[in-house]
């Protein structure tokens, strides 16, 4: 990539999909103002015009409109290691994170074309994951960030009043970038921009006057693979045997994003209520499972160094199961220009406890989730809205052996015997929703 392209590219991650640990895994739970302060609902719902990427098929009922929304999110992340041999952790101390809060903003735009079409474009900071702990684990710092762009152009068309379908185009870019485990000589993996693709396609079906259903399934997003680049470097105990020198070279990660499949229904309770629910299943064991994300240049069985990549990193084998993610969210119309929102979303975090070292640093464990929000219409073009959201703390514990090859820092020949990570969150939403 020439350097102005690597610039542009960094610029719009930096601007629109800041690093953060997002909510369901690593999935904002929503895409819009309006949606967050619903739960993250927007399958069966048709709200704004989040629905490009949560289902395009329902553009058709919003008419022309554009929806800004800048959310700031602020995760609170700990961990703490014990019954581990000095000079890998610090032995029972509770460490804490220092990323700070992360601002992603959404933007979208809706416009019907006539003839029962209806073209619609998004950015959206889909979602991204991080830590920053100081030296500890290891030997090193634990230093881990991921972020993920989405542009998606959409069409939808209204086959007759009572069915629609939708097509968005899932153009992604993303940036990765981890420096981890330095006492055991694992290198810094310094920022590696990917792009991917994707699509999503979308079902709405009005059956009855006050009643909505929507499907939608977003296809895996493909991506290039990450290159780092690595220097000559020593690794210690690499083979139990001292210090072996490891030469340069590239390291090539596979690391996709995962399908979901989403159904949601809407009802008009009352003229002045709408209850809206969705159920969503993310395949996060298909590009987080067992080996996965995946390096291409392992060393073979053979090898002194099997188990590593030919620059000796150590590999990722998260272990993610799928993840089944619950959303519920109402709405009120409390006066003529006031309307009053209240969610829920939960999903059992997808980690698998075993993984001590992968969990401390991409530690994803965020469950339940409460929000709430409002809509102001200023005009009767121009409404303002803001959302909260806040998840309480998971801890997920457990234990797992050392990395490949490493000899074991205490006598009961294990790693990490104990460990726990932690994790709660808050956000807050303003958006600008603008019907013209």
């Amino acid at each position: 990539m020439h350097r102005s392209s690597r610039f542009i590219t960094a610029a719009l991650l930096t601007a629109l999909a800041s690093p953060a640990l997002a909510t369901n895994g690593m999935r904002m739970i929503g895409f819009s103002s309006t949606q967050n302060g619903m739960g993250g609902v927007g399958v069966g719902a048709s709200l704004d015009s989040g629905t490009v990427l949560s289902n395009p098929a329902g553009m058709t009922e919003l008419g022309r409109r554009l929806d800004l929304t800048l959310t700031w999110f602020k995760p609170t992340v700990e961990y703490k290691a014990t019954g581990i041999a000095p000079g890998f952790a610090s032995d029972g101390v509770l460490l804490s994170s220092d990323r700070g809060a992360s601002p992603i903003p959404n933007l979208g735009f809706v416009m019907p074309l006539g003839g029962g079409f209806t073209a619609g474009i998004g950015a959206f900071g889909v979602g991204g994951m991080g830590v920053d702990y100081k030296p500890g684990l290891y030997s090193g710092k634990t230093v881990t960030s991921y972020m993920n762009l989405r542009v998606a152009p959409a069409i939808a068309y209204k086959i007759a009043d009572y069915v629609s379908v939708g097509l968005a185009l899932n153009a992604s870019v993303a940036q990765m970038k981890y420096d981890v485990a330095s006492g055991f000589g694992q290198q810094l993996h310094d920022t590696a921009t990917s792009f991917g693709y994707g699509a999503t396609i979308g079902l709405k079906v009005h059956p009855l006057k006050d009643l909505d259903l929507g499907v939608a399934y977003e296809t895996r997003s493909t991506f290039q693979d990450y290159s780092f680049d690595i220097p000559e470097h020593q690794v210690p105990n690499a083979t139990q045997t001292g210090f072996d020198t490891v030469p340069a070279g590239t390291d090539e990660l596979t690391f996709h994003q995962p399908a979901v499949l989403s159904g949601g229904i809407a009802w008009r309770a009352l003229p002045v209520l709408l209850i809206a629910a969705d159920v969503q299943w993310i395949n996060w064991s298909d590009v987080m499972g067992k080996g996965k994300p995946e390096y291409q240049n392992m060393m073979p069985a053979t090898s002194p160094f099997a188990g590593y990549t030919t620059t000796g990193a150590m590999p990722f084998n998260m272990t993610w199961d799928d993840q089944v993610v619950y959303k519920l969210g109402a709405e009120v119309q409390a006066t003529e220009v006031l309307k009053l929102r209240v969610g829920f979303n939960y999903g059992k975090n997808p980690l698998d406890e075993a993984r001590a070292f992968e969990n401390i640093a991409f530690p994803a464990v965020a469950e339940t989730h409460f929000t709430a929000g409002l809509g102001w219409d200023v005009t009767p073009g121009i409404t303002v809205n803001v959302a909260g959201m806040y998840a309480g703390k998971v801890t997920v514990k457990g234990a797992n052996p050392l990395p490949p090859n490493q000899p074991p820092p205490n006598p009961s020949g294990q790693g990490l015997t104990a460990y726990e990570t932690s994790m709660s969150q808050w956000s807050a939403d303003l958006g600008v929703g603008w019907k013209f």
